[in-house]
């Protein structure tokens, strides 16, 4: 059987029963994470960015747009909640692979449309699908072995999360879901360069990919063909853009391991390759109970690929001016962690970016490329990281961070989730309840149990 044809029947026949507890649970927490993301966005200039695309595409009211309450086609609606799900960089990722991905600000928001659109699809149905595609999706991305800060191609594979999600969901047959399949390569996409200028489109091409893989998805449903070979045909993604691939990558223990339990969560609304020094610096803070005003230096050293996607250029992520930029500064989410002992979602708000304290500390702040660091980690941008802090009196103190809170070696657990929704919902455009947010969090814990999903987005609209 051809790979092409494993990874399909793998959507196709997956089960609950049949997947593995822990990543039952951890897709409990995916969708939990993606929801809290979103609420915490739903705030920012480019969730109303993505509302207001929504108001002006409109079409049939048949799918909610979470916190606000309109109503939008399915693919709209998948657009504007993985859009706003992602505005804050907050949502969970996977970092055991070169190039990092964020798989489930993908995938959550088409299934629980589908689901909201098909009131038969029950929780365990919703479950299966979102463990299954994120699976699928993470081993796509880790099969990328060239790096996209050298290539400028960025998580291209992304679309094919969302048609698989879509496709498990809608209940398509084989032939269907290899043209679901097929047509999501001609949406196929992802490059750097927003990153490299901080564009708006960090966060919407996720809105992007997320309604392409639905369509894809309903385009094979009513009929549409595509190739049947996108990934492995004479110009399929592997032959045109990364014929280096690692095929074990892809297919190893493939529907026996389902390696969506291997998401890191995010504690920190930040890029990932931030998180270890700031757990670092939290951690070295409470040890020995110092203060802001009591550092004289810090000292940090990591990977190159680190140091070159959240220390340079240095003319922004040293002076950041705009949340963006602040998101991937380590300079800036550092000085945050040693002046003011948390990092919260207000600290990269434009009115906090100026702060006096937290920029004296980062002038303090010196960032190196660490060799042994580089020798052992240098293939990926997730990187270790070494902290050392001076402090007034001469007291120096270390440490070093190899797998910060929230990696799948040091898990958060659902009750995580709970407490990063209940912080998100301080951040609301509208607000939520405290019985609502613990109602959802009930919900998501017993999914399993659902059989609709109608109740959860009654609870995902606030003011409620």
């Amino acid at each position: 059987m051809d790979v092409t044809t494993q990874l399909i029947r793998h959507v196709l026949n997956s089960n609950l029963e049949a997947i593995p507890e822990q990543a039952i649970e951890r897709a409990k927490l995916s969708i939990l994470d993606t929801i809290a993301c979103a609420i915490g966005g739903s705030n920012d200039p480019i969730a109303r960015f993505s509302r207001d695309l929504g108001a002006l595409s409109g079409g049939r009211p048949e799918c909610t747009v979470w916190i606000s309450g309109e109503k939008l086609p399915a693919s709209l609606a998948a657009l504007v909640n993985a859009t706003t799900a992602r505005a804050l960089d907050f949502d969970e990722t996977y970092e055991l692979c070169i190039n990092g991905c964020h798989a489930s600000a993908y995938d959550v928001p088409p299934a629980l449309a589908l689901a909201e659109r098909d009131p038969s699809i029950t929780g365990s149905e919703l479950l299966c699908a979102v463990a299954t595609a994120i699976d699928l999706h993470v081993r796509l991305a880790r099969s990328v072995t060239t790096n996209a800060i050298e290539t400028g191609r960025d998580n291209m594979v992304a679309v094919w999360g969302a048609s698989a999600v879509s496709a498990k969901l809608l209940r398509l047959d084989e032939v269907k879901t290899r043209n679901a399949f097929g047509i999501a390569y001609a949406h196929a996409a992802g490059e750097l360069q927003m990153y490299e200028e901080a564009a708006h489109t960090v966060s919407l091409q996720q809105g992007l990919r997320a309604r392409a893989g639905l369509e894809s998805a309903l385009s094979a449903m009513v009929g549409f063909n595509g190739p049947r070979d996108p990934f492995f045909g004479r110009y399929g993604f592997y032959k045109a853009f990364e014929p280096a691939y690692d095929l074990d990558l892809l297919m190893d223990k493939l529907g026996n391991e389902y390696v969506n339990a291997s998401i890191s969560f995010k504690p920190w609304p930040a890029c990932k390759c931030v998180h270890p020094a700031i757990d670092g610096l939290l951690q070295l803070r409470q040890r020995y109970k110092f203060t802001g005003e009591d550092i004289v230096s810090i000292e940090l050293g990591l990977n190159r690929l680190a140091e070159d996607f959240v220390v340079q250029p240095r003319d922004q992520k040293w002076d950041p001016k705009d949340p963006v930029v602040a998101r991937f500064s380590l300079p800036y989410a550092t000085a945050v962690a040693a002046q003011r002992g948390e990092v919260a979602i207000r600290d990269f708000l434009p009115d906090a970016l100026g702060d006096q304290a937290v920029r004296r500390i980062m002038a303090l702040t010196k960032i190196e490329v660490d060799p042994d660091i580089e020798r052992t980690h240098g293939l990926y941008s997730n990187s270790p990281v070494t902290v050392k802090v001076r402090l007034k009196g001469g007291a120096e103190h270390f440490i070093r961070v190899d797998k910060a809170f929230g990696h799948p070696e040091n898990p958060a657990s659902l009750a995580d989730g709970v407490r990063k929704l209940k912080a998100c919902a301080e951040m609301s455009m509208v607000p939520f309840s405290e019985k609502q947010l613990g109602s959802i969090g009930d919900f998501i814990n017993h999914l399993d149990k659902q059989p609709t999903l109608a109740p959860l987005f009654e609870l995902l609209v606030g003011g409620r």
